[in-house]
């Protein structure tokens, strides 16, 4: 291995990820951002994920958040497999097959796994070619899985609690990655704790913010999503995220129906989208909620820079979410439940505000008060900016650099692995 001037031996690394554009979501940002800050320090880097057949494949930007960078082509692997699309209950097995042989295939020429999805293959293939494994960890997969499903109504706190035969089942297959890892990186201390009731060592557990810092808010592409005149009028509402029961989106569209001159962009796909149409439209409310879909990181950048008055995240459940990130960044003002990981971003009346899970009056409150007081909404957002200092990039790539080095005990001049 070859020394780099910044103290850590040179790395191969192989990336995992459930999900990588043209998916949205956390770590469909976070894994093309670090790959490539973590090649441009010197590391190679090979990133493994799925993809469906219907994908258009844009190559992933060159430096999305890594300073210095002018090549025009990632300097990362990307290898990608096909989802299974076949038999309802068939698709698991033949996309977990094909997961496997691609990892175990790639894992052979690496140092550590650095796993963000892809849980299961990725354990079998960390025990067959005897290579260490770093988990990331964003949530609780066994809950959201329960809680989707409707298997359950509890929160995730509420559920760390149950002890049922079907739920030891679920825990076992979802949490297993974070047992078997040399090391644990989690970007909320909210997780860290989740993560600890597992089983996980205190010792093996480091949290490691979460960090946004994209191409220039004036280079983020403007847009034009055909929304109509009327979309451009009142109060501008968005929210991004995964249609799913626990970002709770349906409680936004009930809301909106008791705010005059307001409208709602909805970004992101899942098995909620039909029922939210649904409600929308059984509400009154067709010509005011607009569902778009996923869409291109960069058109959601657009969305932000160019068109949200304010953000909304109206979650029962989150790790540390990353849009608020990219929301402040872009100068949105937040309405945000006041869950897991959020609070560690949003100062309540400072940088956005926060409320509590599943009280609609409360949200219809902050949204009103948002929309009576520009002054606020521009306070708000100047904050959220400021505040972003926190999460530096650089700072999350060096700490996640020195997780990944100490699993394999090698030792920096920093002293070892850092939290």
């Amino acid at each position: 291995m070859d020394v780099l001037i910044h103290g850590i031996f040179s790395l191969r690394i192989l990336v995992t990820t459930g999900i990588f554009p043209p998916d949205i979501g956390g770590p469909a940002t976070y894994v093309p951002g670090m790959a490539e800050a973590l090649a441009s320090r010197g590391h190679e880097v090979t990133v493994v994920a799925p993809q469906e057949r219907s994908d258009v494949l844009h190559a992933p930007l060159a430096c999305p958040i890594a300073d210095g960078c002018t090549s025009s082509a990632p300097s990362y692997r990307l290898v990608r497999f096909q989802r299974a699309r076949y038999l309802r209950y068939a698709n698991f097995f033949v996309e977990l097959g094909r997961a496997l042989a691609t990892i175990m295939r790639e894992a052979r020429a690496c140092d550590v796994l650095f796993v963000n999805g892809l849980g299961l293959p990725a354990v079998m293939a960390s025990r067959l070619a005897g290579k260490p494994m770093v988990v990331k960890v964003v949530g609780d997969g066994a809950w959201e899985l329960a809680h989707a499903r409707g298997w359950t109504t509890l929160d995730l706190d509420e559920f760390q609690e149950v002890r049922d035969w079907w739920v030891r089942l679920l825990r076992w297959w979802h949490h297993q990655a974070a047992r078997r890892a040399r090391a644990v990186i989690v970007p909320s201390r909210y997780l860290a704790h989740i993560v600890e009731e597992w089983g996980v060592p205190a010792s093996r557990i480091h949290v490691v913010y979460n960090a946004f810092d994209p191409l220039a808010p004036q280079d983020a592409l403007s847009l034009d999503l055909g929304l109509g005149p009327h979309f451009y009028q009142g109060l501008r509402l968005v929210t991004v995220g995964r249609l799913v029961p626990h970002k709770r989106i349906d409680g936004i569209i009930a809301v909106l129906g008791r705010i005059e001159d307001a409208t709602l962009v909805v970004v992101g796909d899942g098995p909620q989208g039909p029922a939210l149409r649904a409600l929308a439209q059984r509400l009154g409310l067709a010509e005011r909620v607009r569902l778009v879909g996923r869409l291109p990181v960069e058109q959601v950048w657009g969305l932000l820079a160019h068109y949200a008055d304010v953000f909304v995240l109206n979650s029962i459940y989150e790790g540390l979410p990353h849009v608020l990130l990219e929301a402040a960044t872009f100068g949105v003002p937040v309405v945000a439940t006041a869950v897991g990981g959020t609070p560690e971003i949003v100062q309540d009346g400072e940088t956005g505000l926060l409320i509590p899970p599943h009280s609609p009056g409360d949200l219809l409150a902050a949204l009103q008060y948002l929309q009576a007081d520009p002054d606020l909404r521009h306070r708000l957002a100047t904050g959220a900016r400021r505040s972003m200092v926190r999460f530096s990039f650089e700072r999350m790539v060096e700490e996640t650099e020195r997780v990944l080095a100490g699993s394999m005990n090698v030792h920096t001049r920093h002293g070892g692995i850092g939290q």
